[in-house]
């Protein structure tokens, strides 16, 4: 059965400007009034138009198109990475044995041997994938408050992720974990979120909740997107070794405060971003959310003030500094707020940057950061190095006599 169209709207396109191929995003219904178990993927062709339309069941996450043209697409509540064909149609599957321990996994799905596959799938130069995992340990003396420096302390489960790179075939080549690389005492405006309450851990606190890893080809390392960190962090492949932590500086103690790069004058830091990849050596991209903009303990953004944006950094590894080279978003060029998901990803051909802004919401015509507590909608823009916007869609159900909410995690690209 149909749970009916997507909600999509045009408002500007120009295809002589835009990137040649095929953009593939993942949709569904998000927010209020109610979340659904069904998802789409869509193909939007460069003139614009929907060239794939295909529903499934079940949520939607990650999505990316693999060189040889096939489709990653996973499906995070069920523990599922799918590959795909063009079409949509379903070639292989992978599951998570720790969501499968009383029910049978698809037929002649591979199992992963993780618990969870949750925000992310990626892969390796090799096939290997690089998936999320996470696990939960107590901590004493732990958070009540990131308002109040003084609150009383408290006995905590704090859920840490765990990247790990696994082969197809189900075989683990590495795992490594948050929980042993960063301090899980650093406190941001999110550290008490109840994100994994409903996933698995009832009394976890979702500490660092990563959303993204990518492989950086240059030096064989790992960037890693820790959402409730405001960071990116940059480590070794196979050691585990920090190379570098790219945010704003609050709260952080050595060691790791000996990691952190040092920011010029253009440098405005993200909060709460999702993906991170690397356009260049030593470049790194990613789409900042923005929420609070602000650490633990100091006075956040208003909600209605706040902006989210498309953003590139440059960093010089030997003097540990970075510089801002590009953004776009942010007043006065633009307002928009997207308090969760989201994407960015730089364009090869055109150098054109495609952002996914992925989670936009309102309460009662306000922007809010409760995704969980309001309506959303979601924007696909293109823009050119020097802001252009080349494409601009928006998925808003707005409009409807029973409206849905609606949300996009991330964008791929697979050239003409």
């Amino acid at each position: 059965m149909s749970n009916g169209t997507v909600p999509v709207q045009v408002v500007t396109c120009d295809p002589s400007r835009r990137e040649p191929g095929t953009i593939y995003i993942t949709t569904r219904p998000g927010g209020l009034p109610t979340r659904a178990a069904f998802a789409w993927i869509l193909g939007i062709a460069q003139d614009g138009s929907i060239s794939l339309n295909r529903e499934y069941a079940g949520t939607s996450q990650d999505i990316r198109c693999q060189p040889d043209g096939t489709i990653l697409f996973s499906q995070s509540a069920q523990g599922l990475i799918n590959e795909l064909d063009r079409e949509g149609n379903i070639l292989r599957q992978w599951h998570a044995r720790g969501k499968f321990l009383d029910k049978i996994p698809p037929q002649g799905s591979t199992e992963l041997p993780v618990n969870f596959i949750h925000h992310t799938v990626n892969y390796m130069p090799n096939g290997n994938f690089l998936v999320l995992d996470a696990e939960a340990r107590s901590f004493d003396n732990w958070h009540s408050s990131t308002s109040d420096r003084n609150a009383p302390l408290q006995t905590a489960d704090i859920v840490g992720d765990v990247i790990t790179e696994v082969t197809r075939a189900g075989k683990v080549v590495n795992r490594y974990h948050i929980l042993d690389m960063l301090d899980p005492y650093r406190a941001t405006q999110s550290t008490l979120s109840g994100y994994w309450r409903k996933q698995g851990f009832p009394n976890g606190h979702d500490w660092c909740h990563c959303n993204a890893v990518t492989h950086d080809a240059n030096d064989d390392t790992f960037l890693v997107s820790l959402r409730h960190q405001d960071c990116i962090v940059k480590f070794r492949r196979g050691s585990g070794d920090i190379v570098w932590i790219l945010g704003n500086h609050s709260e952080w103690k050595k060691p790791w405060s000996d990691f952190l790069l040092t920011p010029d004058a253009s440098v405005h830091w993200q909060f709460h971003q999702h993906d991170c990849s690397v356009p260049a050596p030593n470049r790194v991209m990613c789409f900042d959310n923005g929420n609070y903009r602000a650490g633990a303990y100091q006075l956040p953004l208003p909600d209605p003030e706040n902006y989210s944006r498309l953003v590139e950094f440059e960093v010089d590894p030997a003097a540990m500094c970075v510089r801002q080279v590009w953004s776009w978003g942010g007043p006065p060029q633009d307002s928009t707020y997207a308090c969760y998901q989201g994407g960015a990803m730089r364009l090869p051909k055109t150098g054109n940057t495609f952002g996914t802004m992925g989670g936009i919401c309102f309460d009662k015509g306000v922007p809010t950061s409760n995704n969980d507590g309001s309506f959303g909608s979601a924007r696909l823009i293109e823009v050119t190095p020097n802001g252009d916007v080349v494409f601009d869609m928006r998925i808003d159900d707005s409009a409807a006599a029973a409206p849905r909410a609606f949300s996009a995690f991330r964008a791929t690209h697979f050239p003409a």
